[in-house]
């Protein structure tokens, strides 16, 4: 251990997330990690942006340790609700659910962290698709991304994610 917490003078602690910049683990050809940061990262190919609706879509990323094994890891779930449903959306989704990504996360605060940047994340069984029952229910698709890794959440150096959104696909 390092350094204490003082929670007090933290103000700005919003929650939820913004979008999400996904490619298939195997694109990655060069990276690094500093100080729990990714500070190089060189992807090949298009990468793919998710903008989410606000106050929907999530991450979680609980430690877990078995002291009788002597084992600790992170078990890393991203939710990505989509309020729509067309054919090429679907095609989408059975595509991203062929692929092990990474996925880069934009926080409410505007910064980025990396999830399965180490073994990647794979479309887990929580995942559906849901007509809705009334007029004001939502017609859309929940997305469960699920992955263990070994290592904490990193933040993303800011000009990695700019270099990123220069390889975007377009977007249906």
């Amino acid at each position: 251990m390092t350094t204490g917490y003082n929670d007090r003078t933290c103000t700005n602690g919003k929650g939820g997330i913004k979008s999400v910049i996904l490619f298939p683990l195997g694109n990655v050809t060069s990276s690094n990690i500093t100080a729990n940061e990714v500070d190089a990262l060189v992807v090949s190919g298009e990468v793919f942006v998710y903008k989410l609706k606000s106050n929907l879509s999530s991450y979680t990323s609980p430690i877990s340790v078995n002291k009788d094994n002597g084992t600790l890891f992170y078990t890393q779930t991203l939710t990505m609700i989509l309020a729509s449903d067309t054919k090429e959306l679907r095609s989408e989704i059975h595509l991203l659910a062929q692929n092990e990504v990474v996925c880069l996360v934009e926080k409410a605060s505007g910064e980025y962290v990396a999830l399965g940047f180490g073994e990647g994340l794979q479309v887990g069984d929580g995942s559906s698709y849901g007509s809705g029952v009334v007029k004001g229910d939502r017609n859309g698709h929940d997305l469960v991304l699920m992955g263990m890794e070994n290592d904490e959440v990193p933040d993303v150096d800011p000009a990695i994610i700019a270099t990123l959104l220069s390889q975007q696909s377009p977007s249906i």
